[in-house]
């Protein structure tokens, strides 16, 4: 234990200094009755007794108490012995000796106080529990302030406990027990405590054997660590299936189920928004739909939603809350944000006293930034499927009319052939037209069907390059010129022989 140095602890009853002031009082009085018998080699070796006890215990104080009990030796020496200077010589030898070997031991003590000091420093400060026991009881002699933290009491709760107390497996104590007897240290032992609230804590062990029975240990909670990388896991699971494509209310269901393992007593809720409103769409654990109708979990929802921000039970500011939601050892409301636009907020609910620690309060942050790009997304692939349904409507009306435009057609021209005038000509000049505008519209929707396939094979090309139609010049026709036998090239003959049927675009 490390003094000030004073006479007087702080530490009351203190039994040291009575303890060395009868030593003191009795080591001189038996001095003095030696010199006044003559007797001068024995009793002065008693004082050694007082001068440790008092550099040991007051160090400094003690130092310079030594030299006063030395002083008071060597005069009562010239007391009883002046004028016989042969003793008063060798008692003077004597007076020197006390004092160095005053001097030698406040040396030694202070250099161990220092190194006491340097080490207990490392105990008490160290962000590792640390605590000592005994191996053979398994009582715990001696523990840190971290140690404590820990397990969720105060040191001096620690001191005299049961280690099998806190750490209940016992197939992890009996491997822990042996590589402690065989090796006689231990690293990185993996083991589970319960603190005094009843959590559960993983913590990684060190230990090493120290004199005797005393064993020294060093725990390290990873409790969020693991908690992170069960997150991360999870998070990594949910792009695979963002990845995947999935329909909304699966996803977000197994969302739910995937992100309420990362810790015990976590419930995970989604809410969307369904018009100008925002809704509950999945939860993790059916037992808790109360939360749906709750009017302060409701409140703390539509903060997030409406304010774009994280929304936590206690910054809220909502005023009292429902004895449901104050049951909960937190509650984060956080807004599912894409393009800056809030398509939903994930809840995140602990049913224990826990709260969600800041690594885990930006794993989830970011899992709903991927949840709303994922919903974006969907809801623009949807968009698409629909346009894609609706060309291919179109392309399939583009070609029934042209199919309905030719057979009246083929009419006007055959009764326009039965004759021969000038007016006949003119009909049939003008059919001309009408089939080539037919036969442009025909090449137009098998190129947007093209057009449409390609895209359905490529949604993404990759290179950044669209893929476009050029528009016909004003006035331009496409693949029409005259030919023999009053045809114009790249246009079908109005009558076809036997068997060919107008999907190609001629008459029959």
């Amino acid at each position: 234990m490390v003094h000030d140095g004073s006479l007087v602890p702080g530490r009351a009853p203190d039994l040291w200094l009575p303890v060395l002031l009868v030593t003191s009082a009795l080591t001189l009085a038996l001095a003095a009755y030696g010199l006044s018998r003559g007797l001068t080699e024995v009793f002065p070796h008693l004082l050694y007794i007082p001068i440790l006890l008092a550099i040991y215990r007051y160090e400094r104080n003690g130092f310079f108490f030594s030299l006063l009990l030395s002083s008071l030796y060597i005069g009562m020496v010239y007391h009883f012995t002046y004028p016989d200077i042969v003793a008063l010589a060798g008692e003077v030898v004597q007076f020197i000796t006390l004092i160095g070997i005053a001097t030698i031991i406040f040396y030694l003590v202070t250099l161990l106080r220092d190194r006491e000091k340097r080490y207990r420093g490392i105990f008490e400060n160290s962000q590792a529990g640390v605590f000592l026991i005994n191996k053979r009881d398994l009582r715990i002699l001696e523990a840190n302030r971290r140690a404590a933290e820990i397990l969720e009491c105060s040191p001096g709760d620690l001191n005299g406990a049961d280690l099998l107390s806190f750490w209940r497996d016992e197939e992890e104590v009996r491997a822990f027990l042996g590589r402690l007897g065989k090796s006689g240290a231990v690293l990185e032992h993996t083991g589970t405590f319960t603190d005094t609230r009843g959590a559960r804590h993983h913590v990684v062990i060190s230990a090493g054997v120290l004199s005797g029975d005393d064993v020294v240990c060093t725990i390290v909670d990873v409790t969020e660590r693991q908690r992170t990388e069960t997150l991360l896991r999870g998070a990594a699971k949910l792009s695979g299936m963002l990845v995947r494509g999935q329909d909304t209310h699966s996803l977000l269901q197994k969302a739910c189920m995937n992100l309420c393992d990362m810790r015990e007593g976590v419930i995970i809720g989604v809410w969307l928004k369904i018009g100008e409103e925002i809704a509950p769409f999945a939860l993790s654990d059916d037992d808790y739909q109360h939360l749906s109708s709750d009017r302060s979990a409701e409140n703390l929802i539509r903060q997030a939603y409406e304010t774009k921000e994280i929304v936590s039970r206690d910054t809220a500011g909502i005023g009292e809350l429902s004895p449901r939601m104050a049951s909960f050892g937190d509650f984060q409301a956080i807004p599912m944000i894409t393009g800056g636009e809030v398509l939903g907020v994930l809840t995140v609910a602990h049913t224990a006293g826990a709260r969600l620690s800041k690594n885990e309060v930006d794993l989830l942050t970011a899992v709903a930034k991927d949840l709303a790009s994922s919903l974006k997304l969907s809801k623009l692939e949807e968009e698409k499927r629909e346009a894609y349904t609706q060309i291919d409507r179109n392309i399939e009306q583009f070609a029934i009319l042209g199919d309905h435009i030719r057979n009246p057609l083929q009419v006007i021209v055959g009764l326009a052939c039965m004759e021969e005038s000038r007016s006949a000509e003119t009909i049939v000049e003008q059919a001309y037209t009408i089939h080539s505008l037919i036969s442009r519209l025909d090449s137009g929707w098998i190129e947007s069907a093209g057009i449409r396939d390609y895209l359905r094979r490529h949604p993404d090309r990759g290179d950044g390059r669209t893929l476009s139609v050029q528009p016909l010049a004003r006035g331009e026709k496409r693949g029409v010129s005259r030919v023999p036998g009053g045809h114009r090239r790249g246009e079908e003959p109005f009558l076809s022989s036997p068997g060919e049927g107008s999907s190609n675009g001629s008459f029959v």
